[in-house]
């Protein structure tokens, strides 16, 4: 089966959004994604989910089609990594290990009126 789905809205890295916080039972730092990571996941899981019905059955192999505001250097494996974080919270798949995702390919250009990112989900 393969689906293709829109998540629309400028995709944020992840990695480069974050801040500290304590763990209040042991007192250690650690750190959490930002304000901006954490809602545009919401709003993809969202998406997601009105758009995928329920848990793939194995793996799947998910390629990557990002259209971006400007031409701001950004790194691309950021953001996969918080696509892959709303699949999983989205529920589509158990976790973003290798057991259960696969990148078949990722590409980015410029949308500045419409940024997005459109994936192209196929079960292995």
């Amino acid at each position: 089966m393969g689906m293709d789905i829109t998540i629309l809205g400028q995709v944020p890295a992840q990695k480069n959004d974050k801040r500290m916080a304590i763990n209040r039972r042991t007192g250690k730092p650690f750190p959490v994604s930002g304000k901006n990571v954490k809602e545009w996941q919401k709003s993809a899981a969202l998406q997601l989910a009105s758009s995928y019905k329920g848990k793939a059955d194995g793996k799947v192999v998910v390629a990557y089609q990002f259209y971006v505001k400007d031409d701001r250097r950004r790194d691309i494996d950021n953001m996969i990594a918080t696509v892959n974080d709303a699949i999983v919270k989205a529920g589509l798949i158990e976790d973003d290990s290798w057991r259960w995702l696969s990148i078949g390919g990722a590409d980015a250009e410029i949308d500045r009126e419409n940024p997005r990112v459109e994936l192209f989900i196929t079960e292995e």
